[in-house]
């Protein structure tokens, strides 16, 4: 029996679908290895040197936040 277009169309999408869900699952195991081996590497770490860390991520979300704001606004200037 011939499929037809719509039917084979169909079945192209299910299995772009399974392939991003498998894609996605592979990632998600990804991370949660990275965050189970910093987190072994956190334990080790003193808290001065966990101190440094957290200052350190918090002044790079400022910045990220920072050159986010500015490439939206070069985005809207675009637009108008």
């Amino acid at each position: 029996m011939a499929l037809s277009l719509q039917q084979e169309n169909r079945l192209k999408q299910m299995g772009a679908t399974v392939r991003s869900s498998s894609m996605y699952l592979e990632r998600l195991m990804k991370n949660e290895e990275r965050e189970r081996v910093a987190r072994i590497i956190m334990e080790k770490m003193s808290i001065e040197q966990l101190s440094d860390l957290m200052s350190l991520y918090q002044m790079m979300g400022q910045k990220c936040s920072e050159e986010l704001e500015k490439k939206l606004q070069d985005l809207m200037k675009e637009d108008n």
